[in-house]
């Protein structure tokens, strides 16, 4: 098991990590259908100099939320990741309107921030993985429509 460190206000933390092996068996789920995950937009794990693939606990959690998607709501990955595209980093993270025009992620409905390789809010140097707009696609449907409604608030204060 790996560790990979995490700030948190000010403290350095290690965050627990599993192979995709231990990730699979925790998650009863086979190691290619992990790595399908990835390749479809829906989960980043973390990699290693060598492309070692590690996923943490909310990685784990995620994957939980989109079996729940898949089994239960009846949603494919399709489906899911555009769920997951409706999330407008461009608001949340707030967005001058001349960036947003020229953000592919803004003009694109189809794909969340994170499967995009030039955009203006990663010029401060965020890595997608710890950006609050992947970690907040964790969230299961309920949650992710509170989100947006309270998202839709904020516009209407406006």
């Amino acid at each position: 098991m790996a560790g990979k460190k995490k700030k948190t206000e000010g403290m350095t933390t290690v965050e627990k990590l599993y192979s995709i092996g231990e990730a699979s068996r925790k998650l009863d789920l086979a190691a290619p259908t992990l790595r399908m995950y990835e390749h479809r937009g829906v989960l980043i794990p973390y990699k290693s100099k060598t492309g070692r693939r590690f996923y943490s606990k909310a990685d784990l959690e995620r994957v939980k939320c989109m079996r729940h998607l898949i089994k239960d709501v009846g949603l494919n990955l399709e489906g899911i990741r555009r769920l997951f595209s409706l999330l407008p980093c461009w608001e949340i993270k707030p967005c001058s309107k001349k960036n947003r025009l020229r953000c592919p992620v803004y003009l694109d409905s189809t794909k969340p921030c994170w499967m995009f390789q030039s955009v203006v809010c990663r010029a401060d140097r965020i890595e997608c993985k710890s950006c609050r707009i992947y970690l907040m696609s964790d969230n299961c449907t309920d949650k992710l429509k509170g989100i947006l409604r309270g998202i839709q608030s904020l516009g209407d204060r406006a």
